[in-house]
């Protein structure tokens, strides 16, 4: 009995350990994650509700971050007709900030069932990259289910409305032969597509992106894309969708 008392401690000390390193592990791996999530609790200021950034940060970059918030969130609206999303805005400036809550230094987002933090770094403080984060938390807060549009589609709308990418028709053309070659649509159905912000490969992706959900919105507009995120929240496949609401609107 106390050699099988001594085995059963033995046992519970080395899964306490494994459950102490695991949780250790995800700690450091989701550590940036972890502190976008507790920002209300740390030392960055609030200028705004649900916009934050480093107290000592200069007056005039506070009042143009709070511009830029706004004049994002009108684009937003001009495209959805209104805005349902409300994502934190955290900007990390210095290199300590960036640290403890960036993954690069433009812009990213993390994705919870109760919140989407932004997290914008020196190189993304201005309207483009917020109007494309705030339109990536936008179509995810109206669709109950994220996957169910693929990930040319999700880059395509917020490419479309940020602006960085207004080549996008040349880019096109030359990566199609002008429409005669058709885009692969199954390898930019996945986000590992863009990952690679930066490199020239992700770059012809946003673009080819940006052209054909600019297209398509030029054709269906608002309601096209209101309609399409209804469908989808009802059950309904998003490729025969997205072709059914062109046709409807063309005929």
């Amino acid at each position: 009995m106390k050699l099988f008392k001594s085995k059963f401690k033995i046992a519970g000390l080395i899964m306490l350990l494994f459950l102490f390193s695991t949780i250790a592990v995800s700690l450091k791996v989701y550590a940036k994650p972890v502190n976008a999530v507790l920002v209300d609790y740390s030392a960055m200021e609030q200028i705004e509700k649900n916009v934050f950034i480093e107290a000592d940060a200069g007056s005039d970059v506070k009042t143009q971050l709070l511009e830029f918030v706004r004049s994002s969130e009108d684009k937003v609206i001009n495209i959805f007709g209104s805005r349902v999303a409300s994502p934190y805005v955290i900007v990390a400036l210095s290199q300590s900030a960036l640290n403890k809550y960036a993954e690069n230094i433009t812009g990213q987002t993390y994705y919870y069932p109760w919140k989407n933090y932004i997290v914008i770094g020196p190189k993304g403080l201005n309207e483009n990259v917020i109007s494309h984060e705030f339109t990536h938390a936008e179509l995810r807060e109206r669709l109950d289910n994220k996957d169910k549009v693929p990930a040319w589609f999700d880059e395509g709308l917020a490419t479309m409305i940020d602006g960085r990418y207004a080549n996008n028709e040349n880019v096109w053309k030359e990566h199609t032969n002008n429409g005669e070659k058709p885009i692969d649509y199954q390898t930019l159905g996945s986000h590992e597509a863009f990952n690679n912000y930066g490199t020239r490969e992700a770059w012809i992706n946003y673009n080819l992106a940006c052209y054909e959900v600019t297209r398509w919105f030029k054709v269906v507009g608002k309601d096209g894309l209101l309609q399409l995120i209804d469908g989808l929240n009802n059950g309904k496949e998003f490729d025969n969708q997205y072709q059914l609401i062109e046709s409807e609107m063309i005929d």
